[in-house]
């Protein structure tokens, strides 16, 4: 008798047999045709307890059910037994169908092997929109196998919204004989692709390029570009109002000289004393509000002693009550621990009423809560706040938060802008967030602002915690705070916009830049002057040569160089090289603009456990 053939993948039709058994509670299911078993599940029996026809293409066979001892299915054994036979004659009539279309016009062997060697997904339609063939990138791109793809229609292959995209704009221009591209990101692989569609003789071909990493490189870019743009614009406009203030104070300077000697010349009860003493007072006013704008300004050369906080904050507090309405709750919260940090009293008394004013004045006809709470943080990881930087260090956290109405992310954005206001005009002058910005910023400290419109708002105000005895200078403090101390860097991008973004971010923090655009540019660099760079960070994505083959070729030069890999996304391939390798840590992309400067400063260090170790700040 001559062999069958049936159509479809053997393991496949197997498990359908065993599920076809499995459903009719029998123990085992066969296909015969022609009275040959062509197919059987993994189950064995003698008896035959039921058959059903099943017929694909010109194909006629039987589906039997059997088990060890005779005896008649239960009606819903039946029912269930017919059902689970459609469910096979439609698999096997697919399959044919398959088998048939590439029967009909069979690709060659040496194109099916060029096609599977492709790293990019691809599908080949035919004219009626069938799917005649599809690559193995294709099968892991959209996690479908073949059997279940080829022969079906090209609308079961894509999801909803590549396919209204496809069948609008795509489709069009195939039919017009031109290619077509789009992007489109398919939220069942939470991946990007980019598809590429062009016609062809008897239909067309799509391609099905990956570019989730493309995407997250792109979207790190732009987040890295708006943050430096507002870190540039607030430093503008504090050294704008700096600049202001200096030209002001010459001018007070002549009106409160000049008033105080008319004055004084003045006849005892002259009403121009009167009026010389109200200049005065406004002028002095006016001097107050310049010493605060150029407070944000100062020098370094003060010195800070250690103070412990909680009497401070307890000591505002104080005066704080004696100042807000009765309508108005406060909830103090000064916790357990003892913070010491480097800010004076004057300073934290300027925090607290300044934050805690803010709250009672955000509140709908003065109601409301405040909560005022301070205690000891430690930040292992660095994180950009709305002002400032956390490095991995111990911090005290400082929190007023308000029951009041919120603030939008527009009126977010300006909070710490010299001169800008939300209240009416001649009841706010706009500078006192600026002036603790000034304050936190001379401490190396951070402030975070969180706030939802109708909810509240919560300020989180930062200040290292110190550990050293006496009194503390401010260039020591911040130089220890600051990342880099002029270490030689080389960073290598080939994308001249991340290329300029990340030297000016890293010249920043203190390190000495050294900016490659391609990997052949930095290995020559240090072919020529081994030894000439104590940290190589570098773009994984990048033509020619990646990240990782770039870190090889580089500890040939040096064995002991550390490496920073940035990326778009973090393989597991990637991690496992960077573990191989040592000395290398890999940086997703997107978290440069928080956390490049301190992963680079550690790996000039050689990765310590932390990179305060001799410094007055708090170990970790």
């Amino acid at each position: 008798m001559l062999a069958r053939v049936v159509p479809g993948d053997p393991r496949v039709l197997t498990a359908l047999l065993d599920s076809v058994a499995q459903a009719c509670g029998a123990q085992a299911c066969e296909l015969v045709w022609d009275g040959q078993v062509v197919a059987r599940g993994q189950g064995s029996a003698g008896e035959v307890l039921a058959a059903l026809d099943v017929d694909w293409e010109h194909a006629s066979a039987q589906l039997r059910v059997m088990a060890a001892q005779p005896r008649t299915l239960t009606r819903d054994e039946m029912r269930a037994f017919h059902t689970a036979t459609q469910t096979v004659q439609t698999y096997l009539d697919a399959t044919a169908r398959c088998v048939s279309l590439a029967r009909e016009r069979p690709l060659s062997d040496k194109l099916l092997a060029a096609l599977e060697y492709l790293t990019d997904a691809l599908i080949l339609l035919r004219s009626d929109g069938m799917v005649e063939f599809v690559n193995t990138a294709f099968e892991h791109a959209t996690q479908r196998s073949r059997h279940s793809l080829v022969g079906r229609p090209y609308h079961e292959c894509f999801p909803a919204s590549a396919l209204q995209r496809l069948d609008g704009e795509a489709r069009p221009a195939l039919l017009a004989g031109r290619p077509y591209a789009f992007e489109d990101h398919i939220e069942r692989l939470d991946k990007w692709f980019e598809f590429r569609a062009f016609p062809c003789e008897d239909g067309a071909i799509v391609l099905l390029i990956d570019i989730t990493s493309r995407k997250a490189d792109e979207a790190a870019r732009q987040q890295l570009e708006d943050k430096l743009l507002r870190a540039q614009r607030m430093e503008s406009l504090g050294t704008l109002a700096g600049g202001i203030a200096h030209d002001f104070n010459n001018i007070l300077a002549a009106i409160l000289g000049h008033a105080g000697m008319v004055a004084d010349d003045a006849p005892a009860g002259s009403p121009l004393r009167g009026h010389m003493d109200q200049i005065r007072r406004a002028g002095s006013r006016a001097r107050e509000l310049v010493e605060r704008i150029l407070a944000f300004a100062r020098g370094g050369g003060e010195e800070f002693s250690r103070q412990p906080l909680q009497p401070l904050v307890r000591e505002a507090v104080d005066l704080l009550k004696a100042t807000l309405p009765s309508s108005v709750r406060l909830q103090v919260d000064l916790g357990d621990e003892s913070c010491v940090a480097t800010v004076s009293p004057s300073e934290m008394q300027q925090l607290v009423l300044n934050l805690c004013t803010n709250a009672w004045q955000a509140m709908e006809g003065s109601q409301g809560t405040i909560h005022i709470r301070l205690r000891c943080v430690t930040v292992h990881t660095p994180r950009v706040c709305t002002i400032g930087q956390l490095a991995p260090t111990q911090y005290a956290e400082l929190c007023v938060e308000d029951d009041g109405v919120g603030m939008t992310e527009a009126i977010k954005a300006r909070l710490f802008e010299p001169f800008f206001t939300t209240k009416p005009r001649g009841q706010g002058t706009g500078l006192g967030l600026h002036m603790l910005h000034g304050i936190v910023d001379a401490h190396s400290g951070a402030i975070d602002v969180r706030s939802t419109p109708g909810v509240g708002t919560c300020f989180m105000v930062y200040l290292p915690v110190v550990e050293s005895q006496g009194p503390v200078k401010v260039e020591a403090l911040q130089e220890a705070m600051r990342p880099g101390h002029g270490e030689p860097v080389a960073y290598v991008d080939d994308d001249p916009i991340v290329l300029m973004m990340v030297e000016q971010l890293l010249l920043k923090a203190g390190f000495a830049v050294t900016a490659f655009a391609s990997p052949d540019e930095f290995l020559a660099a240090m072919q020529s002057t081994p030894g000439r760079f104590q940290v190589l960070v570098t773009d994984f994505n990048m033509p020619n040569m990646n990240g990782a083959e770039l870190a090889v070729a580089a500890r040939a030069i040096d064995p002991s160089l550390p490496i920073v890999v940035t990326t778009g996304f973090v393989s597991e391939e990637l991690e496992a090289a960077a573990a191989s390798l040592g000395q290398m840590a890999v940086l997703q992309k997107a978290r440069s603009y928080e956390e490049l400067a301190e992963l680079t400063a550690l790996a000039a260090q050689g990765f310590p456990e932390s990179r305060f170790g001799d410094t007055g700040l708090a170990m970790l």
